[in-house]
C-alpha cells in the first residue's frame, strides 16, 4: 500500500512538473484574463464617441503597449498608451494628423480608422486617413497619412503617402477607405521598410460605368520618410479570361450588393453592357505579412462591379519577392457568398519556410441569413497550398449565432491568438456582442477553448451602431510572449434610455500566460504563487518516493521502467 501511494505521489510530482511547463505532453494552461480597463478614462465629455482601436506591443519591450483612439465626434486621431502591460493609460498631447489634414475619422466602414506598429529601436509607426473640410469630409478626396515617432507619441514626423487632394469629377478618390494593414518589415533593409494597404475607391464614377473598389499598397524603404506611388494589388489577375469566368460561373443575388435587376436595356459599350472584362473586377481588405526572407503576401476579397447578380466572394493571394514590384496572384480556395475581412499572419514555425495563418469569416451555411463563423486555413509552402478551412468558433452551431470581423497576432515565441466579435450572448437586443478569442501554441495543429474577453455585452444599440454608421473594425489585438492584450469600443458608460446615441469608450483587457511586470493583477500572482507552491510539493514528493524505492527495495531498475511506474511515468 504504501509503495503504491508514494508511486502515485511521485507521479503526481511529475504532472505539476507538466503543468508549470516542463513537460511537453501536457496542454498549456488557460491564461489569467485581466479585468476590462477603460483607456479612455481622461475624456470626460459625455458625447465621446470613440471607434474601433488599433494596438500594438513593443518588441523590445512587451510592456509598452499603444492603441489609436479615433473620435467620431471630434473627428480626430490620437494615441493613448501603457508602459505597464495595458494596465493603466496615459494620452499624449501631439496628434500625428498633419495640420493641412487635421481630421482623420470616416465613417460607414469596416475597418479601423486607424492602424499602429512598432519598427526597430521602437519606432512608432501610425498610418491613418487625413482629409480637411475642402476635401468633402468623409466621402470624397480622402488621403493616407503615415505618422512615426521616436518617442512613444510625445512629438511626430507625417509623411503624406497618398496625395488626393484637388482631384475632381470622376477622379475624386478616397485612398483611405480604410487603411486596411500596416507592417513594418525590420530585417530587410538598413533602415524599417513600411508597407501600408488600403481599399480605393472612385465614388463618383457610377453605374452603367462603376468603379470596383481596388486593394492598393504603398512601400517605404527609408523608414516612412518617403513612399512609392500606389501599387495595385491585383496585378492584372482579372486579365485572365479563366479567372473571370470562374467567378462568373457563381453569380448570386447577395443582399445589398447589388442593384435590383431592370428590364432597361444598359447602354451600349458600357461596363453593365460587358459584364465580363477585366474592369469589372476589383477587391478590398487587403491583409498584409511578410516573412523572414522579406517576402510579402497580401490576402484580399475580390470585389466587382456592373455585374447583376453579383459574384460571389473568393480570397486571392498576392506575393511579392522585389517589395512589391512584381507580384504572382493566386486563389486561396472556391468562391462563397459569405467569405470576408481576410486577416494573414506569418510565423516563423512550421518549417524553413515558415507557416502563413489565415483567418477570416465564413459560413458553414452561408444559404442561411446571417449565419457567419471564423475560418482558419494555413500554407507551409509560401501560398502554393492551404489547407481545408476549420471553424474555429466553438458555439452551438444549431443556434445559428453569428461571429465574424476577426484579428490574429503571432508572438515572439509562435503563439498565435485570434480574436473576433460574437453574438452568441446577445439575448435578443438587436445587436449585442462580446469579444471572443482561441490561441494555438503548436502552430494551428489544435486550438484552445473559445474565452470569453469583454466581462458584459456591448449594446450596439448605443453608440455610432445606433446612429447607423457601421464602424465595425474588428477586435484590436497584440501579443507577447507573455500576454494578448485586446482592444475594443464599448457603450457600457452611456446613461440608461440613450439608444440612438451616448457615449462610446475604448477598453483593453489581457490574457497573461506568465507575470506582467511589478503591476501583475492579484489573479496572476496568486494563479503563480500556488502554481510554485504546488510545484514544490510535488518534488518533495518525488524525491520522497525516489528514497523510499531505495530503502524498501521496489525492485530493480529493470523493473522500474515497467509500464505504471514512477520512472516509467516520468519518462
Amino acid at each position: 500500500m504504501l509503495r503504491h501511494s508514494r508511486s502515485c505521489l511521485a507521479t503526481a510530482g511529475i504532472a505539476v512538473l507538466a503543468w508549470a511547463g516542463a513537460g511537453p505532453a501536457v496542454a498549456v494552461q488557460d491564461p489569467v484574463l485581466t479585468k476590462p480597463v477603460q483607456v479612455t478614462a481622461g475624456d470626460v465629455d459625455p458625447g465621446r464617441t470613440y471607434t474601433t482601436p488599433s494596438v500594438a506591443v513593443d518588441p523590445a519591450n512587451p510592456l509598452t503597449v499603444v492603441a489609436t483612439a479615433s473620435e467620431a465626434r471630434t473627428r480626430k486621431c490620437g494615441l493613448v498608451r501603457s508602459r505597464d502591460g495595458g494596465q493603466t493609460w496615459d494620452r499624449p498631447d501631439a496628434a500625428p494628423s498633419l495640420p493641412s489634414h487635421p481630421y482623420c475619422f470616416t465613417a460607414n466602414f469596416a475597418a479601423s480608422q486607424a492602424l499602429v506598429a512598432f519598427g526597430r529601436n521602437s519606432t512608432l509607426y501610425y498610418a491613418l486617413p487625413g482629409w480637411d473640410v475642402q476635401d468633402s469630409g468623409n466621402r470624397f478626396n480622402v488621403s493616407l497619412l503615415l505618422a512615426r515617432s521616436t518617442d512613444l507619441g510625445n512629438s511626430w514626423k507625417t509623411t503624406i503617402v497618398r496625395n488626393t487632394r484637388g482631384k475632381e469629377g470622376e477622379d475624386q478618390e478616397n485612398a483611405g477607405r480604410p487603411i486596411t494593414s500596416l507592417v513594418v518589415d525590420t530585417r530587410s533593409g538598413s533602415e524599417d521598410i513600411i508597407y501600408v494597404t488600403w481599399s480605393r475607391s472612385l465614388p463618383n464614377k457610377a453605374a452603367p460605368n462603376a468603379e470596383p473598389v481596388r486593394p492598393f499598397m504603398a512601400v517605404s524603404t527609408d523608414g516612412g520618410k518617403a513612399f512609392s506611388d500606389p501599387i495595385d494589388l491585383t496585378a492584372g489577375v482579372f486579365e485572365s479570361e479563366a479567372i473571370r469566368a470562374d467567378g462568373l460561373k457563381t453569380t448570386t443575388t447577395i443582399a445589398g450588393s447589388a442593384p435590383a435587376p431592370t428590364t432597361t436595356a444598359p447602354p451600349a459599350g458600357s461596363r453593365v453592357a460587358q459584364p465580363n472584362q477585366a474592369a469589372n473586377f476589383g477587391g478590398r481588405d487587403a491583409s498584409l505579412t511578410v516573412d523572414r526572407k522579406g517576402t510579402i503576401y497580401v490576402a484580399w476579397r475580390a470585389q466587382t462591379a456592373n455585374i447583376t447578380p453579383a459574384v460571389q466572394n473568393a480570397i486571392f493571394l498576392s506575393k511579392s519577392t522585389d517589395r512589391g514590384k512584381t507580384f504572382t496572384v493566386t486563389r486561396v480556395g472556391s468562391h462563397s457568398s459569405r467569405l470576408r475581412q481576410p486577416i494573414l499572419r506569418w510565423s516563423p514555425k512550421g518549417g524553413g519556410d515558415g507557416t502563413l495563418h489565415l483567418v477570416y469569416e465564413g459560413a458553414t451555411r452561408p444559404e442561411v441569413n446571417g449565419d457567419s463563423d471564423i475560418f482558419y486555413r494555413r500554407s507551409a509552402d509560401g501560398a502554393k497550398t492551404w489547407t481545408d478551412h476549420r471553424v474555429l468558433n466553438d458555439d452551438d452551431p444549431a443556434k445559428l449565432f453569428a461571429q465574424g470581423i476577426p484579428n490574429m497576432a503571432v508572438a515572439p515565441n509562435g503563439r498565435l491568438d485570434v480574436a473576433w466579435w460574437d453574438l452568441r450572448n446577445d439575448p435578443g437586443i438587436s445587436f449585442g456582442n462580446d469579444v471572443y478569442y482561441a490561441s494555438s501554441t503548436d502552430n494551428g495543429d489544435t486550438w484552445s477553448k473559445n474565452i470569453r474577453v469583454t466581462d458584459q455585452l456591448v449594446d450596439r444599440r448605443i453608440g455610432v451602431f445606433g446612429n447607423n454608421f457601421d464602424v465595425s473594425g474588428p477586435p484590436a489585438l497584440a501579443t507577447s510572449n507573455a500576454f494578448a492584450v485586446f482592444g475594443w469600443d464599448d457603450t457600457r458608460n452611456a446613461k440608461p434610455g440613450e439608444l440612438g446615441a451616448g457615449t462610446q469608450d475604448l477598453f483593453t483587457a489581457a490574457a497573461q500566460y506568465k507575470a506582467v511586470g511589478g503591476g501583475t493583477s492579484a489573479a496572476v500572482k496568486v494563479g503563480l504563487a500556488a502554481m510554485a507552491g504546488l510545484l514544490l510539493v510535488g518534488l518533495v514528493l518525488l524525491i520522497a518516493a525516489r528514497l523510499a524505492r531505495g530503502r524498501i527495495g521496489l525492485g530493480t531498475p529493470e523493473r522500474a521502467k515497467a509500464p505504471g511506474g514512477a520512472e516509467a511515468t516520468a519518462r
